[in-house]
């Protein structure tokens, strides 16, 4: 690992009737003179590519305010994330009543559009509209800066050379399995925005990856800030290599589910990396609600984090029309997991006694007579974490700072499963 510091479209007035016909994405959005809804539509073609790209503001009554078709010609998994990346205010914070800038929450914020160009692994367009001026529209975050960092990569020697766009010049050895063959690299793979020094002003993590066939072999990773005079200063740029995974480890890749598709979202800074789960879906609303679902359960891993405490990542353990089973991982050289079982039609979180019944009093005894784990404590009722993989649910207690795990055939359940349909193949 290399760890290295370094120092629009027009605007497009049209009414409902000039925009495509499908509405792909959207987010509330504050404005300086208040709340907005942000909409994204386009013309969504049989493959899942989206093309004709328009934003529209609208208004608590649903009245057009502004319209903008970013510089963004199409792509797939489309999302819109409300971000304030510019400086705050912080005497009209002040004036406002705020007690502090982190309090700011009538601050002007701006508009993340996110397109992918490709399935999950590939690379995404990335733009950030400021809405500051409604006849005016900014991409703050523009074309070239969604093409990322590198500017040339290539491998010879059993040695990885990495040039930067402001000239750095880098070498890294290749990992061990990584044979000397052409290096590719597209735009930034993934960019997320967080306050990382609590000032009210977020920065950017952009990750981009570069590729020897079809391997992952490094990740190049920035934090992005804008300045006073809406230029971005790069900071902490990480180049971290990456070795061959066998394709039966599944850690932290993406995966097409019935109602649509989780995505990985990457960030890497010097000592750590972490990448989370997004959900993408041809129903708007039911986007929504998971990855606002899936934001509360990641809250206090990427917390460790953003903090240095601590890396991230996911597995999906199981997708299929009943249910989406993920598991979050936490730490750097020991572990915790956290599962997250959700209803992919609904959104809701999953709960054990939905899936068992609890009120049955052969359950418990029946478990502990059942399970192969003699660390486990099983006594009252089934721990909270749970999930299910196959024909087997596991249930998962952490024991003294140790992970222990049990699994059960849900046949042998039977008597105790709530809804059949769990006792049916839950296969990908």
């Amino acid at each position: 690992m290399i760890n290295l510091l370094a120092v629009g479209s027009a605007l497009a007035m049209a009414g409902p009737a000039a925009a495509a016909d499908t509405l792909l994405a959207k987010t509330a959005l504050q404005l300086d003179k208040g709340s907005v809804t942000a909409e994204l539509w386009g013309d969504r073609l049989p493959s899942g590519y989206s093309e004709d790209l328009l934003v529209l503001l609208k208004d608590e009554r649903g009245k057009l305010v502004t319209a903008y078709a970013p510089s963004i010609k199409g792509g797939y998994y489309p999302m819109l994330e409300a971000v304030q990346v510019k400086l705050v205010d912080k005497k009209a914070a002040t004036d406002a009543g705020n007690e502090s800038v982190s309090e700011a929450k009538q601050a002007a914020q701006q508009l993340l559009v996110s397109v992918g160009q490709g399935d999950w692994q590939a690379a995404s367009e990335f733009r950030i509209l400021d809405f500051a001026e409604r006849n005016k529209v900014q991409e703050l975050f523009s074309s070239a800066d969604s093409m990322g960092l590198v500017s040339k990569a290539y491998s010879n020697e059993e040695k990885l050379y990495v040039t930067l766009k402001d000239g750095q010049q880098n070498v890294a050895n290749l990992p061990e399995g990584v044979s000397s063959n052409r290096i590719y690299y597209g735009g930034l793979y993934s960019l997320t925005a967080h306050d990382l020094d609590g000032d009210g002003q977020q920065e950017l993590l952009g990750t981009q990856q570069l590729v020897n066939g079809k391997q992952n072999v490094a990740d190049v990773g920035a934090v992005w800030q804008l300045d006073g005079e809406k230029k971005w200063k790069q900071s902490n740029v990480t180049i971290m290599t990456t070795s061959p995974t066998p394709k039966s480890n599944t850690v932290n890749d993406g995966k097409e589910v019935a109602t649509g598709v989780i995505l990985p979202r990457k960030m890497v800074v010097p000592g750590g990396e972490a990448t989370y789960p997004t959900f993408v879906s041809h129903d708007v609303e039911l986007q929504n609600k998971i990855n606002r679902l899936l934001q509360s359960e990641c809250a206090e891993y990427l917390d460790s984090f953003y903090q240095g405490k601590a890396d991230m990542a996911f597995k999906v353990i199981t997708a299929n029309e009943h249910i989406i089973s993920l598991q979050l991982i936490s730490g750097k050289s020991k572990f915790k997991h956290h599962h997250v079982n959700i209803n992919p039609s609904t959104g809701e979180l999953i709960k054990l006694n939905q899936i068992l019944n609890y009120k049955d009093p052969d359950l418990m005894p029946l478990l502990r007579l059942l399970c192969t784990n003699k660390n486990m404590m099983l006594e009252y009722q089934p721990p909270a974490e749970w999930y299910i993989e196959g024909k087997n649910i596991f249930l998962m207690q952490n024991i003294c700072g140790q992970d222990e795990v049990a699994g059960f055939a849900l046949g042998n359940l039977h008597k105790f499963v709530l809804d059949k349909r769990w006792l049916e193949k839950n296969s990908d």
